[in-house]
């Protein structure tokens, strides 16, 4: 299993996540969300308009405040 610690992040520009061939917005600018930092730097969080579905963030869209 892979290893992770848990992170907080800045959400500096919108995310959108495919959902079937439809972009949906599943993280907006200027949120604060937490997130599992993967050991081969992957970052997975659950979008907060979408409970229960998470995957990858990209790290060009967010700033990584804190982490354990």
């Amino acid at each position: 299993m892979a290893k992770f610690e848990w992170i907080e992040f800045e959400v500096i520009k919108d995310i959108y996540w495919d959902d079937w061939g439809r972009f949906v917005k599943v993280f907006s600018k200027g949120q604060i969300c937490k997130g599992k930092l993967y050991d081969d730097g992957a970052i997975v969080a659950e979008s907060p308009y979408y409970e229960g579905i998470s995957d990858s963030v990209d790290l060009s869209r967010i700033k990584i405040l804190h982490d354990n």
